[in-house]
């Protein structure tokens, strides 16, 4: 499974790397203090890591709320599950 992962790696960085170099023409990019021009190719790769940097910090953000959730439930039910054993142990008065 690790050789097919690598494989997979390689693939994507060789079409990677050929698109970069059929897409090396410079392109302008405005923005609200000015202005830039850099490739094509390396406009793309900015955007990609800007889109993987926001998506894993939203799936970051999901996931630490998620534990929070999880550990306050796991707490809850540790208590009422005391309760129940407590109850299960707790002497009753018999009624004749």
């Amino acid at each position: 499974m690790r050789l097919v992962y690598l494989l997979l790696f390689v693939v994507i960085l060789a079409v990677g790397f050929v698109l970069s170099i059929l897409n090396s023409a410079p392109i302008t990019i405005n923005y609200y203090y000015g202005w830039l021009e850099l490739p094509l190719s390396f406009a793309l790769l900015i955007a990609f890591i800007m889109g993987a940097l926001i998506g894993l910090s939203s799936k970051i953000w999901s996931s630490l709320r998620w534990r929070q959730r999880y550990s306050k439930l796991s707490k809850e039910a540790s208590i009422s599950k005391k309760e129940v054993s407590s109850l299960r142990t707790y002497p009753t008065k018999r009624i004749n």
